[in-house]
């Protein structure tokens, strides 16, 4: 069998990992309707036996939108039909307002895309634990079925998003490796699997590549499946030893793509990190307030040997971009402005340490340029064209039963004043 290494990737082949993996996150920011929340009263005589499915049915009805025929974003990556999925997991309370983990399969003829979701910018648990959790490392060797023979490892949070990416659907109680199964017993020829995501898609997403190669036994033992990944965007998921053992499994079907201006692939390796607060200068330079958030990436990381998967892969050359803004955008910003000044002030006050208005001035312009930079720059630097850039970031695209009803980015303060607690109390190990 001939195998398609990562640098005979085309690029709509790009174009397609890329958009097939950001259709995911399609429900990002949307809560959980309350009458389905397992908030609901012992009393209530209605049975929610899965709390997230008006979430999955949305989703999925947005995912069969970008896919249609008529859809321009066919015009580019050809024509693929959802047919596993999405499944939608949610945390434990109190952190099950908002979807945690989403994954989804695509299908065009035997060509098959597992689409990962990345951070859901309102939940706390993708914040706090899945993007933070870094300090504590997990052995990766639960998930082989050999006895590794250094230690190699993942980071907790890595962990618990692979884990949720693996149980047992709420509702059908069906797994992506019982998908795949039952695939295989039906397939009459072999098959292609790749794996995508972006953000903290980028991590999960190879890493559940492995954990399925790792188990192929089960899922595949005639070896009728190729699995390749492509990954963007995405952040350091395990130490040295996790890297070196992906690189002999499946390095040589993966492709990393990273913009060198989005300072998510700079975490988790300190060098990397230390080159964050001067990213964007002379445009926006640096300030105590950044580099404080960098330091604390650096005690949260430091000593855990985190090394990126394909370490080697150059980045995409990233260009400062400009901040448009419209009445609505402006009106969103101003209300995220003051969560943000008040949550940094009340988390500095505890400290004792005061901010000045133009550090935190600094940190708005830094973080709104990290947004376009870790989300459209993309766009761009895969060469979608305007219209199906438009169509797959702008929610007003979209038919009005599809939209996402406009939501308020209250995990702001919660993410700001964990990040804080970890500066004031450097034991991160408890």
């Amino acid at each position: 069998m001939v195998t398609t290494t990562a640098a005979n990737l085309t690029l709509v082949e790009k174009q397609t990992a890329w958009a097939l993996g950001w259709i995911i996150n399609g429900i990002a920011g949307l809560p959980v309707n309350s009458s389905d929340s397992s908030d609901s009263s012992p009393n209530d005589s209605r049975i929610f036996p899965n709390p997230a499915q008006e979430l999955e049915d949305l989703l999925g009805r947005r995912i069969d939108f970008y896919l249609g025929e008529d859809s321009k974003l066919t015009e580019v990556i050809g024509k693929w039909n959802r047919v596993w999925g999405p499944f939608v997991y949610l945390a434990q309370p109190p952190f099950n307002k908002y979807a945690t983990n989403a994954i989804y399969v695509a299908q065009q003829c035997n060509k098959y895309v597992i689409g990962v979701a990345g951070t859901n910018p309102m939940s706390l648990q993708n914040w706090l634990i899945e993007d933070l959790y870094v300090a504590v490392l997990a052995d990766w060797e639960e998930y082989t079925e050999d006895e590794p023979q250094f230690r190699p490892k993942i980071s907790m949070g890595t962990k618990i998003g692979l884990d949720n990416l693996l149980r047992q659907h709420p509702g059908s109680s069906a797994t992506i490796i019982d998908f795949l199964t039952n695939l295989l017993k039906a397939a009459d020829e072999n098959i292609e699997i790749l794996l995508t995501g972006a953000s903290l898609g980028g991590a999960l997403s190879p890493v559940l590549a492995l954990a399925l190669h790792e188990k192929k036994s089960i899922w595949d033992p005639n070896n009728r499946a190729r699995l390749k990944v492509v990954t963007f965007a995405g952040p350091t998921p395990g130490n040295y030893y996790f890297a070196e053992r992906y690189r002999l499994k499946l390095g040589n079907t993966t492709t990393r793509i990273w913009n060198s201006l989005d300072i998510v692939p700079h975490a988790w390796k300190p060098e990397l990190l230390s080159k964050i607060p001067s990213l964007y200068e002379p445009q926006i330079p640096s300030n105590p307030l950044i580099e404080k958030f960098v330091n604390i990436g650096k005690l949260l990381s430091v000593g855990r040997y985190y090394t990126h998967l394909e370490r080697l892969t150059p980045p995409l050359k990233g260009t400062l971009r400009p901040i448009e803004q419209t009445p609505e955008t402006s009106s969103n910003q101003v209300e995220l402005n003051v969560q943000l000044t008040e949550a940094l002030k009340s988390g500095l006050a505890k400290e004792n340490v005061s901010v000045s208005d133009q550090d935190i001035n600094g940190l708005r312009q830094f973080l709104a340029q990290v947004k376009q930079q870790h989300i459209d720059a993309y766009f761009d630097l895969l060469n979608f064209p305007s219209e199906v850039t438009e169509l797959i970031i702008n929610d007003k695209q979209l038919p009005p039963e599809l939209r996402l009803q406009e939501v308020v980015p209250e995990a702001t303060e919660g993410v700001i004043g964990k990040l804080l607690e970890y500066s004031a109390s450097p034991d991160v190990d408890e």
